[in-house]
């Protein structure tokens, strides 16, 4: 059962009753929408994740938020936005790290691939973990 519902509802022929047009499951991180002109249900899952983790913060922490962004219509543009922005932010770290990491530019140039993967990996988990703090647990 969702927990989140717009207030704003429409008929729906199928069901025989009024729906609402905006749904988001925070358990299984689907957010549903009824389109009214075609009376048909579109869903989205996200599969991320930092999108679940986020959902679950915010669900305990600041649920009006989430209330305010289903019923204006708002939520698939925020997660999606969150996505992208923490995507692109872990990516930058990442980056930034294998140009100034002397372990690394020593490994490249040795051409040690496990080292570098190793490194590579290390980077992603670190980054995750200042970049969560930062954007997802907010």
């Amino acid at each position: 059962m969702s927990r989140y519902k717009s207030e704003q509802t429409a008929y729906s022929p199928l069901k025989k009753k009024y729906v609402p047009l905006w749904r988001l499951d925070t358990n299984t991180v689907t957010v549903t929408h009824f389109n009214a002109d075609t009376q048909s249900e579109e869903s989205k899952t996200y599969n991320t994740d930092f999108i679940r983790y986020h959902l679950h913060f915010s669900d305990s922490h600041c649920p009006n938020r989430l209330r305010r962004l289903v019923n204006e219509g708002k939520i698939i543009q925020y997660l999606d936005d969150m996505k992208l922005k923490v995507s692109e932010a872990i990516f930058r770290q990442v980056e930034h790290w294998k140009q100034t990491d002397s372990c690394y530019k020593k490994a490249v140039l040795s051409g040690d691939a496990e080292k570098i993967l190793g490194l590579e990996n290390c980077f992603v988990y670190m980054a995750r973990e200042a970049v969560f703090e930062c954007m997802v647990y907010i």
